[in-house]
C-alpha cells in the first residue's frame, strides 16, 4: 500500500515521497510510475516542452536528445510514434521503451538511479538506527531501457566514444548458422550508431557505481562494514550491438553474463577472483551460508563458498558447470501462450570453455549451437550449425558431454512434481524436457564417444590429509548395438597420483553412457606441475584404443 505518507507502512514503504496523496494498490510497482512520483516532488520548475531535435521520453514524459540508434533520431522535435494514423509507416518495434536512447534534459537529480539511491539511503538510516539484524535489497532500474542518461555522465563518455570497442559480431553473417536473427532496427548493425548507444549505457553504469559508493560509505560510517555481507549482482547482461542485437533474450555471452561480487571483510579475501562459471540460483544459498543460516536452506542452489574458500573437490559429481533456461512463450489472454517450443533455443550448458545451446523439443528444426569460447570468444563459429553432420569426433564427444550434464542437472531439479519429466510443465508440448533432450541429436551418431581427449583437473583442495581433486570422464554410444569396453586403465610415470573408480569395463547400449571418476591425490609436491606423464587408456570393441591425457590447470 502506497499511502503518500512515507512514515506509514502496510505492505511496503514508498520508494519515493509523493507530491499527491493518492493511494495506489498494485501487486508490482511500476518503475516508470515510481520515477514520475519522484520527479513530481521536485521543488523547482522542470521543462516539459521540446527544443531543437529533442523528443519526449515515454518513460518519464520529459524531453531528451536522441542518438543515432533511436528510431526518432533525425525526426522533427516532439515526434510521437505512438499516435500513428493509417498512412504512417511506423512499426511496433519503433515505439517501445527499449528504443529510447540518448541524453536526458533533466539533471541527474531526477534519474531513476538517483531516486532509488535516495530511498535506499533513507532505508539504511532507518535500519541502522533500529540496532538489530537487517537486510536491504536495493534494486536499481538502470542500466536498462530506456537508455536516457543524465548529462553529467553522458557528456563524459560522449567525448570517449571513438575509443569504444564494438565486437566483430556486429557483422551478423554468422547468425545464419543459429536460430537467432538480428534486431529489426538496422542501426544496431552500424558501428558509429552503436558507439553512441554505448555512451548512454556506460554513463548509466557509472551513475549506478557512484550511488553504490554512497551506500558503502554510509555503511562504513556506521561501523558495520566488517559485520555486513554485501552482494552486487544483476539479472542479465546487455547485447549492446553484439550479434546485431539489443537487450537480453539470447544465450550469447553479452546477454547471459552478469556481475556477481561478494564483500565480507575478514572472511572473504579482498580481490579474490573466481573464474568458474556460477549461477544466480546459488546466490541465496551463499547468503545463508555466510550469515550462519545454511541449515535453513531448502532451495535448489548451492553455496558458492566452496569456490571462494577453494574447498571444492567435486566429491561425487561435477560442480563446475552451469545451466540456464529460457522459455520463449508468454501467457496471453484466454489462458493461451504466445509462440511455441518449435522456435528458438531453450537450454544453455557451460562447462570450462565450452557452451552448448539447444531447444526443449527433439523435433525443433532450429540449429543446435556449440561454441569453443577459448578460440571463439565472440561466438561467431557455431560448431553444430549446417556442418553438424560432419563434425569431428572431438566435437561430437563434447556435445554429448554437455548434453549429459544438462540431463543430470534436470534429474536433480525434477523434484517430486516432475518439473522436467512431466509434460504438464511445458503446457503439454512434448514428452517432458528430460525425454526430449535425451532424444535430440542434430549431429552424427557414434558407436563410441568420449567427453574429453584431454582431461584437465581444476585446483586440488585439502581433503583429509591430501590435496584431492575429482574430475569425470564420460563414455557413451548413440548408434544401434552394444559397445563393449574391455578395460579402462591408467598409464605413465605419474599415474600413481591418480585413481579410477566407477565404470571401468562392461557394456554400453545404444543411447546410453557411463561415467568414470578420476581422482587426483598428492601430498603437494606435484601441484606446481601442469604437464604430467599420465593418461587413461580405453580399450573397446569399436577399433583402436582411445587415449585421454591428464593435465593440471
Amino acid at each position: 500500500y502506497q499511502s503518500g505518507n512515507p512514515t506509514q507502512r502496510s505492505i511496503r514503504y514508498n520508494s519515493f515521497n509523493f507530491k499527491r496523496n493518492v493511494p495506489i494498490f498494485m501487486d508490482t510497482v511500476s518503475v516508470a510510475r515510481e520515477l514520475q512520483s519522484c520527479i513530481a516532488a521536485a521543488e523547482e520548475p522542470l521543462r516539459q516542452y521540446v527544443n531543437g531535435t529533442e523528443q519526449i521520453n515515454n518513460f518519464n514524459e520529459y524531453p531528451y536528445t536522441p542518438t543515432m540508434v533511436d528510431p526518432r533520431y533525425g525526426f522533427p522535435a516532439g515526434t510521437d510514434f505512438k499516435s500513428k494514423d493509417e498512412n504512417d509507416d511506423i512499426e511496433s518495434w519503433q515505439t517501445g521503451h527499449n528504443t529510447v536512447i540518448g541524453r536526458d534534459s533533466l539533471s541527474e537529480k531526477y534519474s531513476s538511479t538517483e531516486c532509488h539511491a535516495r530511498a535506499a539511503m533513507d532505508a539504511m538510516d532507518r535500519l541502522i538506527s533500529e540496532n538489530k539484524p537487517w537486510s536491504l535489497v536495493v534494486s536499481f532500474h538502470n542500466p536498462h531501457p530506456p537508455m536516457v542518461a543524465a548529462g553529467k555522465y553522458f557528456d563524459k563518455y560522449w567525448d570517449l566514444k571513438e575509443d569504444f570497442c564494438v565486437p566483430p559480431s556486429i557483422d551478423t553473417t554468422h547468425l545464419e548458422e543459429t536460430p537467432d536473427k538480428p534486431d529489426k532496427n538496422p542501426k544496431i548493425q552500424n558501428v558509429d550508431a552503436v558507439k553512441e548507444w554505448m555512451v548512454s549505457y556506460y554513463a548509466m553504469v557509472e551513475e549506478v557505481d557512484e550511488h553504490i559508493g554512497r551506500l558503502l560509505r554510509k555503511l562504513d560510517e556506521s561501523g558495520l562494514r566488517k559485520k555486513t555481507l554485501v552482494v552486487f549482482t544483476s539479472d542479465h547482461g546487455e547485447s549492446l550491438g553484439a550479434h546485431g542485437k539489443k537487450g537480453k533474450g539470447t544465450f550469447f555471452e553479452e546477454a547471459i553474463r552478469a556481475p556477481l561480487m561478494f564483500r565480507l571483510p575478514g572472511v572473504i579475501p579482498k580481490g579474490k577472483e573466481i573464474n568458474i562459471p556460477t549461477s544466480s540460483i546459488d546466490v541465496f544459498s551463499t547468503v545463508l551460508d555466510y550469515t550462519g543460516h545454511a541449515v535453513h536452506d531448502d532451495s535448489d542452489g548451492e553455496s558458492l563458498r566452496r569456490f571462494i574458500d577453494e574447498s571444492n573437490v567435486n566429491p561425487s559429481r561435477d560442480h563446475e558447470y552451469v545451466v540456464s533456461e529460457w522459455d520463449v512463450r508468454k501467457p496471453a489472454k484466454g489462458g493461451e501462450l504466445t509462440n511455441n517450443l518449435m522456435r528458438g533455443a531453450n537450454f544453455m550448458v557451460v562447462k570450462d570453455n565450452w557452451k552448448l545451446v539447444i531447444p526443449k523439443l527433439e523435433s525443433n528444426l532450429s540449429y543446435d549451437q556449440l561454441y569453443d569460447l577459448a578460440r571463439d570468444p565472440f561466438e561467431m563459429n557455431n560448431l553444430l550449425g549446417s556442418n553438424a553432420k560432419s563434425a569431428s569426433k572431438e566435437i561430437v564427444g563434447k556435445a554429448e558431454h554437455l548434453k549429459v550434464l544438462l540431463y543430470e542437472w534436470m534429474n536433480r531439479m525434477d523434484g517430486s512434481k516432475g518439473l522436467y519429466s512431466n509434460p504438464v510443465f511445458n503446457a503439454g508440448e512434448g514428452r517432458g524436457d528430460i525425454t526430449e533432450v535425451q532424444l535430440r541429436r542434430t549431429w552424427n551418431s557414434s558407436p563410441i564417444w568420449v567427453s574429453d581427449t584431454e582431461l584437465r583437473f581444476g585446483k586440488p583442495s585439502i581433503w583429509g590429509s591430501m590435496y584431492t581433486r575429482n574430475e569425470f570422464l564420460y563414455i557413451g554410444r548413440t548408434t544401434e548395438g552394444t559397445l563393449q569396453v574391455d578395460k579402462i586403465s591408467l598409464e605413465g610415470t605419474d599415474s600413481r597420483l591418480f585413481e579410477l573408480s566407477g565404470f571401468l569395463k562392461g557394456y554400453i547400449g545404444s543411447e546410453k553412457h557411463r561415467r568414470v571418476k578420476v581422482t587426483f591425490r598428492s601430498s603437494g609436491n606435484e601441484l606446481a606441475t601442469h604437464f604430467l606423464d599420465a593418461r587413461i587408456r580405453v580399450s573397446h570393441s569399436e577399433g583402436e584404443d582411445i587415449i585421454i591425457n591428464l593435465h593440471m590447470l
